[in-house]
């Protein structure tokens, strides 16, 4: 099928071209970061979340007007900066990399404002935050750690009270703080509960997929809050659930098969309770009218 001299010069510039070129140079930035940071493969799990959220926005990006030239050129401007990021970080962050989540984070900003107008950075929003938000985690642990530390005797003592009240022979001694002694038929075993055992991890996790629901879902702001709410409880409770559970593994399995279940039970959790969160935040409408009539009822 024979083109005319006027498709073949708007070709280029359709659509379905635009966006082939967006997200081919999307995925640029990501195989650099993957380069130079392949001793850190994790770390890239959380850019590759980001860029499949694009992928799965790509009708609503491209409903967005096209950037106008002036723009264009500031975000051409945004990506060549982007390439010396590491220059401005290293000296706050020494173990950064020449090319890591920085760069990557003003190469995605800069490809938004030449291909899309500037209301679609809002689209950015969500790639972006999870690519700080991994970034900062450490930080924050370490904040938090300083605040919280002193207080896990106390939150020790806490589960110590809740396995006694299950039967279990389990002391809690103020000598030493952060330790549970567990009295079992095969021995005593010394259970100690340092910050990574406390669910700073889960609750930080969560809290990022709450901002990234939260950030899409058009439902009123009371909504979003009441639904906030019960999911970071909800990440407490089960972080309790989590150790009780490590510790009656370890009581009444022993060592071997404790330390087994203390290694995967967190993340079974943690995932059974995301999926039941979510679905019951889509089915958030049925479940309130069914509060209703029960209140009303009542």
């Amino acid at each position: 099928m024979k083109r005319s001299l006027g498709d073949l010069v708007t070709a280029p510039f359709s659509t379905k071209n635009v966006s082939r070129s967006f997200y081919l140079l999307v995925l640029v930035p990501f195989a650099l970061m993957s380069y130079f940071s392949a001793q850190y493969p994790f770390g890239l799990v959380v850019p590759l979340y980001g860029f499949i959220l694009l992928v799965l926005k790509k009708h609503k990006l491209f409903s967005y007007p096209r950037a106008g030239t002036i723009q264009k050129l500031l975000g051409l401007i945004v990506v060549f900066s982007s390439f010396f990021a590491y220059f401005i970080v290293s000296p706050f962050f020494p173990k950064a990399v020449f090319y890591g989540f920085a760069n990557y984070s003003l190469c995605i900003i800069g490809l938004f404002l030449i291909f899309f107008h500037f209301h679609a950075l809002k689209e950015a929003f969500s790639p972006l935050f999870l690519v700080v938000a991994f970034v900062t985690s450490f930080f924050i642990s370490d904040l938090l750690r300083s605040w919280f530390t002193p207080f896990i005797p106390q939150f020790t003592s806490f589960i110590a009270s809740i396995l006694r009240t299950l039967g279990m022979a389990a002391t809690y001694s103020p000598s030493n703080p952060n330790t549970i002694l567990l009295s079992t038929t095969q021995g005593s075993i010394w259970l100690g509960i340092a910050w990574a055992c406390v669910g700073f991890t889960s609750m930080y996790m969560f809290s990022i997929i709450l901002v990234i629901i939260m950030s899409e879902d058009p439902s009123s702001t009371k909504t979003k809050v009441i639904w906030s709410i019960i999911g970071v409880l909800g990440t407490f409770f089960i972080g309790i659930i989590r150790l009780i559970t490590i510790f009656v593994g370890y009581y009444f399995l022993g060592n071997q098969y404790g330390g087994t279940i203390h290694s995967y039970i967190g993340y079974i959790l943690f995932i059974i309770w995301s999926v039941i969160f979510l679905y019951l935040f889509s089915r958030r409408s049925a479940i309130s009218q069914r509060i209703r009539r029960i209140y009303i009822k009542t």
